[in-house]
């Protein structure tokens, strides 16, 4: 998660794992692994991977899809409470058909999610860490079925489903 600290002897803001950033607005673009480089506006938000103590982070960009390492004077937070969630819809063959990703911020998130929808009514959440949860989805009733959780869910289990639940019915 992101601190609002900075580090005093460099001056420069200190970027934690998970946490969302931008580009700052003096950055045209990032070079991507093959060598071209994608515009700011096509790479979406970032999530930090790593960061080290000297400032340097290595940034995934959601929307363009690969890491770069950039210099945290490049990057602009999203802020605390910023979340990624990104939703993949898949066809029958099990090629992603769809795609979008949102960011929310204030819904007491602790993680950044991937959704995979999948037929026939399997609901796949990947928390960005790997660890991940399979929900079936009720198309009578529209909702989630779980598996045998014990009563009242951990925190984490319940973190999953009401990002699953946010991502099927908002």
């Amino acid at each position: 998660m992101f601190t609002d600290s900075t580090d005093i002897q460099s001056g420069r803001q200190a970027f934690d794992r998970g946490a969302l950033v931008a580009c700052s607005g003096l950055l045209h673009g990032v070079q991507s692994p093959d060598g071209d480089v994608v515009p700011c506006d096509r790479l979406g938000p970032g999530l930090i991977e790593e960061s080290t103590g000297d400032g340097v982070l290595r940034v995934w960009w959601s929307a363009a899809g690969f890491s770069s390492v950039l210099d945290s004077t490049d990057c602009l937070p999203l802020g605390r409470d910023a979340r990624l969630v990104v939703v993949h819809h898949f066809d029958k063959s099990g090629q992603i058909k769809l795609s979008r990703q949102r960011i929310l911020g204030g819904v007491g998130f602790r993680d950044n999610w991937t959704i995979e929808l999948r037929p026939p009514n399997v609901v796949r959440v990947i928390r960005w860490d790997g660890q991940a949860w399979t929900f079936r989805k009720n198309p009578i009733f529209s909702r989630l079925t779980t598996t045998a959780w014990v009563t009242p869910p951990e925190d984490d289990d319940a973190e999953a489903l009401a990002a699953a639940e946010l991502a099927l019915f908002r």
